[in-house]
């Protein structure tokens, strides 16, 4: 359901906005490889504006470049350079363990890019009435805040969240509501993988002691 509501004036309109502001992120992404879990939109096509050496997209949908299931990633730990999750912590019954695996293979200092819905919007409105979700498949729509405290449970840092797709809900372009970016329709947030910084504790220097201080006057006597 969601492929097909993705064809519509309203999904297209989505898509278009997201590359956009996806691409301005993913210039700025260097490195061996990027990792998209989670098909969304035309295979790749989000992520053509990225500057690793190899991308990849993979998940349990079709046309992917390998098929894994997001909560359990056959890719080895810390060697990712950017994972990128285009919804796909909503179309998934257990988002918590998608991140942990994200964190699990992104190596130390890499990026997260996650495209998310605003629950505090129009869509966010549609959703909680609609029978089937808005978009269709959409399991839950987490605020960025929300997602926010997530990732710093994880020991990844928020770097930036931006406003995206700034209208309302509806099947007629024409009629688009504006809005402010705080009642976007989505939002595209990135954070970093922090490394815990290690301690090093020295051994503690003994005290030398005084010799001046412990020394006693002498008595001064008189010789007969």
């Amino acid at each position: 359901m969601k492929f097909e509501w993705l064809q519509t004036a309203t999904g297209q309109s989505l898509l278009r906005q997201e590359r956009i502001v996806a691409s301005s992120v993913m210039e700025r992404v260097f490195g061996d490889q990027i990792v998209q879990i989670g098909q969304w939109g035309p295979p790749g096509w989000l992520l053509e504006a990225a500057r690793t050496q190899f991308a990849a997209v993979i998940g349990d949908d079709r046309d992917v470049s390998a098929h894994m299931l997001p909560e359990r990633l056959a890719i080895a730990t810390d060697s990712v350079d950017a994972v990128f999750l285009p919804h796909t912590l909503e179309l998934n019954p257990d988002p918590h363990a998608v991140l942990r695996e994200v964190h699990r293979v992104l190596r130390p200092d890499g990026k997260l890019i996650v495209l998310g819905f605003n629950p505090v919007s129009w869509w966010g409105i549609r959703n909680r009435i609609s029978p089937h979700g808005y978009p269709p498949g959409v399991l839950s729509q987490i605020s960025c805040r929300r997602l926010s405290d997530w990732l710093r449970l994880l020991n990844l840092g928020v770097d930036t969240a931006l406003a995206c797709h700034a209208t309302a809900a509806t099947s007629n372009p024409g009629k688009l509501l504006r809005s402010t970016k705080w009642f976007a329709s989505a939002y595209l947030l990135v954070a970093t993988k922090e490394t815990i910084p290690m301690t090093v504790i020295r051994p503690r220097a003994r005290r030398r002691p005084s010799l001046v201080s412990g020394l006693v006057n002498p008595t001064t006597r008189t010789v007969a």
